[in-house]
C-alpha cells in the first residue's frame, strides 16, 4: 500500500535519522537546537515548574507502569496503537515510522500543523523522535523558518536545523477538490523539543507561523495551531516514552502483536 503525502514525506528523513542519531535516542543533538524565545514578563522563580517535570508528574499520575510483564506489554501495545505506523525495509535494515492519525487528518482536511514522529528500528534500539512542520497553502511558501508561541514561550526553527531539504508536493483538499501547495520539513528532537512539544500540549492558545525569512521581501503566514494537534502530540510522545522505558522483551512482545501498514519501497 502507498503511504499518504504527509507520511511519505516523512519517511524521506528516515535514512537521514539513521546517520545522525546511530541509534542513539532522542536526546542526542542534532547539530543545533531550536531558539528560545521567552515572552513571559514576570521572572522565573526556583518553584516555577518546567514542562519536563510536568510530563513527568502525568506519567507518575497516569502511566504507572505495573510490575507485571503482560500489564506493561498490554500499555505499551495500546500507545502504540494509538499511532499508525508504517513498515519499510531500505538497505541495512527495516524501521517502523509512527504518525498520529490526527495529523494525517490535518492534512487531507488542508490545515497547517505540527507533525510529531517516532521511529521504531528494534528491541534493543532505542526509538527516535522528530519533529515535523507541515504548510499547506495557495501556492509556494519557500519556507525557511517555523515559529511556534506558546503561552509563555516562543520556539524558534530554522533551515538550519531541519535534517532534510524542505519537501514540496501537492494535495487534492476534500471534500471539495481544492488543490494546494505542501511544505513538509523534519528535524531530530533534542530533549529540549520534547520539553517545547509538552509545554505546546499544557498551553491554551498556540500559534503557528510559517516563514521565508532569508530574504530582503519576507513572507509569512500566520494560523493557529489544529486542536487535534494537541492529541497528535500526546499520542507520539506516550508511544516514544513507554518504549523509551520498556525492557527488550517488552519491547518485543508489543512490537509482535501491533498494526502497521507495509508500504511500497
Amino acid at each position: 500500500m502507498k503511504k499518504c503525502k504527509l507520511a511519505a514525506m516523512a519517511w524521506l528523513s528516515v535514512c537521514i535519522v539513521l546517520f545522525t542519531s546511530c541509534g542513539n535516542s532522542a536526546g542526542v543533538s542534532a547539530g543545533s537546537t531550536s531558539e528560545v524565545k521567552s515572552t513571559a514578563v514576570s521572572e522565573s522563580t526556583a518553584e516555577e515548574k518546567q514542562p519536563y517535570e510536568i510530563l513527568r508528574e502525568k506519567e507518575d499520575e497516569t502511566k504507572q507502569i505495573a510490575a507485571d510483564e503482560e500489564q506493561q506489554v498490554k500499555e505499551l501495545q495500546d500507545a502504540l496503537n494509538a499511532v499508525n505506523f508504517y513498515y519499510e525495509e531500505f538497505d541495512g535494515g527495516d524501521a517502523l515510522m509512527g504518525v498520529s492519525p490526527n495529523c494525517e487528518n490535518n492534512e487531507k482536511q488542508g490545515k497547517s500543523c505540527i507533525v510529531p514522529v517516532v521511529y521504531v528500528f528494534g528491541p534493543s534500539v532505542d526509538p527516535i523522535a522528530c519533529i515535523g512542520f507541515d504548510y499547506i497553502g495557495d501556492t509556494y511558501l519557500d519556507m525557511d523558518t517555523v515559529e511556534i508561541d506558546t503561552d509563555n514561550y516562543r520556539y524558534t526553527y530554522g533551515n538550519t536545523t531541519f535534517i532534510t531539504d524542505v519537501q514540496k508536493d501537492k494535495l487534492t483538499i476534500s471534500p471539495n477538490g481544492d488543490e494546494k501547495t505542501e511544505e513538509a520539513a523534519f528535524r531530530l528532537a533534542t530533549e529540549d523539543d520534547l520539553d517545547a512539544l509538552v509545554d505546546i500540549v499544557e498551553s491554551d492558545e498556540v500559534g503557528l507561523t510559517f516563514a521565508k525569512y532569508n530574504t530582503a521581501k519576507p513572507v509569512f503566514v500566520e494560523c493557529e495551531m489544529p486542536e487535534e494537534d494537541r492529541q497528535a502530540i500526546t499520542d507520539v510522545l506516550n508511544a516514544y516514552y513507554l518504549y523509551l522505558n520498556a525492557s527488550e522483551k517488552v519491547r518485543a512482545k508489543a512490537l509482535a502483536d501491533i498494526s502497521y501498514t507495509e508500504v511500497e519501497s
